[in-house]
């Protein structure tokens, strides 16, 4: 009965190992394979993006040797011939043309180039003795143009008599390729590098960009001895990428490039070793169960008092278990009562929060208005007229002073909402007015971004019965956003329906968008969704959720749909309850002109352009 119960235990933990080292061997034979497509698809992909700056060089090259005037600095049709043919690449850094002698005749970036001696350059002097024009693809160089490393490729240039005249020399930037292999989303550690077939490392990801060309890191050995065409694989402790890794290179048929991709190995195995250790255990606890029945079977008596052992053990162990509850149950009424008195002091601590910036920003608003009042009259002329600087730097103080006092109001409104404060004062509003107005007032601020501002309305809308403040508000907040975050030439369109159920209002931008994971962030007050200390857009991040709560205090809904790279719609949807019929439109008779009025939620302030009244006017406006 023992030997019975050592065979069967021997079985079993030799069934479990066989298996641990069968799977063991399979991640690292799908890694083998991933590893060599993945150097198979990148060296393609290298190989095809340097044969294409080959195939512009080439045709550069042949149009210069055409042109009579190719060695004149600063003619256009050189320049403009050059520019044209860099933008056909995005690996183009800049077209170079070098005259034989070392002096830079062209550049491609800029129409007054610097005048470095470059008559040591590799690129060019391979030239002077290669008659027929071939490519020349160079190992990374750190240019005193550009002022970065670059990797040079260049074509022969040569006079109407056959002579060496200089050579056009493209300057490619490595960086381009890594964006290339970030799309793969590379996993496990993986590294891909590109190298030149003499050594120097062109490009790495993921690693710094000031990496190329280290010479601690040239191409690895076993890459040197590859035939064109031909990829090797190989696990090996130490490499260039860090120790323990299987490694393939991949070498170009047509290019002296070599593409190596690694994946570590202690991260390939990672989820193996933990099976491993959850194996060892259960196989430990099952070879442990099965002698301890072994030893059972073959001791009776023994087993009776272990039984009876094991009954006292469980008897202290109940008791000590129960004794364990009653304090955790203890220490749960404790919990609970911490957590009532935070969450009081929460609740305290975000009243205090809401009374402070009610009261700041009601501080604050005051001085901004004469700020503004001041600022609007010294900038129409009242104390004469302003040129030059000085007529500048009132104006940036004017549009910061109503920037500050539109954040001061988001806030405000944002507290009062929070606070159950803010009153509406719901009346027959004209959808078609506060759409046009709305659109006018934002008019100058799309056209500094040629943004087209387009509308699209019933013939006949109903009205609504809302705040006609607040649901301007929304309108010049949806419409401010969709403005910021619209490329120049972009098209912002406000779209109103009417179906049977709703009343549906849209505001449609074709910006930047918004991750969709974040759609649901971005209606919280005070996030936004570039959150980093270096974000392009300005602002606090309270449009959306203020637009959001004014919209469901008038029994509205909000919904946002976005697309990155596409644009954004913010759709508003009111019951049909919320629809009135318009009113019939009273004769108003003309009114005279005015040369300048100040307007806010309830008074408008005119001011004339004499200076006698000024003071008055500017009391009045502070």
């Amino acid at each position: 009965m023992s030997a019975f119960g050592l065979v069967l235990i021997f079985g079993l933990n030799a069934m479990i190992g066989a298996d641990l080292l069968r799977e063991h061997d399979e991640i690292l034979g799908q890694a083998w394979e991933e590893t060599q497509s993945l150097s198979l698809i990148l060296e393609r992909q290298a190989t095809d993006s340097v044969a294409g700056v080959a195939k512009i060089l080439a045709g550069t090259a042949e149009v210069l040797n055409r042109r009579p005037y190719v060695w004149d600095a600063g003619d256009l049709g050189a320049q403009a011939l050059l520019r044209r043919q860099a933008a056909l690449s995005p690996l183009i850094h800049a077209l170079l043309v070098v005259s034989a002698d070392g002096k830079l005749i062209h550049d491609s970036t800029t129409m007054a180039p610097m005048n470095p001696d470059l008559s040591d350059r590799e690129y060019l002097t391979i030239h002077d003795t290669n008659v027929g024009g071939g490519l020349y693809v160079g190992t990374p160089v750190f240019s005193r143009v550009a002022g970065a490393w670059l990797v040079t490729m260049s074509r022969r240039l040569e006079a109407n008599d056959g002579r060496f005249a200089g050579a056009v020399v493209a300057m490619i930037d490595p960086t381009a390729f890594r964006s290339f292999y970030e799309a793969f989303r590379l996993r496990n550690g993986t590294m891909v590098t590109l190298y030149h077939a003499n050594g120097p490392m062109m490009a790495r990801y993921p690693d710094a960009a000031t990496d190329a060309n280290r010479v601690a890191q040239p191409l690895p050995p076993s890459a040197t001895r590859l035939k064109p065409g031909m990829t090797g694989t190989e696990h090996v402790s130490e490499t260039n990428d860090g120790p323990d890794r299987i490694i393939s290179h991949r070498r170009s048929a047509d290019l002296p490039l070599v593409v190596t991709v690694s994946m570590a190995t202690d991260r390939l195995l990672q989820p193996w070793r933990g099976k491993l250790v959850l194996s060892l255990v259960i196989t430990a606890c099952g070879s442990a169960m099965l002698a301890f029945l072994t030893f059972a079977l073959v001791r009776e008596a023994g087993r009776r008092e272990a039984m009876l052992a094991d009954l006292q053990n469980s008897e202290r162990a109940l008791r000590d278990s129960q004794q364990r509850l009653i304090q955790d149950i203890a220490g749960r009424y404790r919990a609970e009562a911490e957590l009532i008195a935070a969450k009081q002091a929460s609740d305290a601590a975000n009243r205090a929060k809401t009374q402070f910036l009610a009261n700041m920003s009601h501080e604050l608003r005051t001085p901004l208005n004469a700020i503004i009042g001041f600022a609007e009259a010294l900038e129409t002329g009242i104390f004469g007229q302003l040129s030059g600087k000085p007529a500048e730097y009132i104006g940036d103080i004017r549009r910061s002073g109503q920037h500050l006092l539109s954040l001061i109001n988001d806030i405000l409104d944002t507290t009062k909402i929070e606070s159950g404060k803010y009153a509406l004062h719901e009346e027959v509003v004209n959808i078609r007015d506060t759409v046009e107005e709305s659109l006018r007032s934002l008019t100058p601020q799309a056209a500094e971004k040629s943004i087209t501002l387009t509308s699209t309305l019933p013939e006949d809308p109903p009205c609504l019965f809302a705040d006609e403040r607040a649901m301007r508000q929304v309108l010049l907040n949806l419409l401010s956003n969709a403005l910021k975050f619209t490329p120049v030439g972009g098209r912002v369109a406000v779209m109103v329906d009417v179906s049977e159920r709703n009343l549906r209002l849209r505001v449609i931008d074709t910006g930047i968008g918004i991750p969709q994971g974040e759609l649901t962030q971005v209606l919280e007050p005070f996030h936004q969704v570039d959150n980093s200390h270096t974000r392009r857009y300005a602002g606090t991040g309270l449009g959306l959720p203020l637009v959001k709560s004014l919209v469901e205090m008038q029994e509205g809904r909000f919904l946002l749909t976005s697309a990155v790279g596409r644009g954004t719609t913010a759709t508003i949807l009111f019951p049909i309850s919320r629809l009135r019929r318009p009113p019939p439109v009273p004769p108003t008779p003309d009114s005279g002109p005015t040369d300048v009025a100040a307007t806010d939620d309830t008074t408008a302030i005119t001011v004339p352009t004499t200076a006698d009244t000024a003071p008055r006017q500017l009391e009045t406006l502070s």
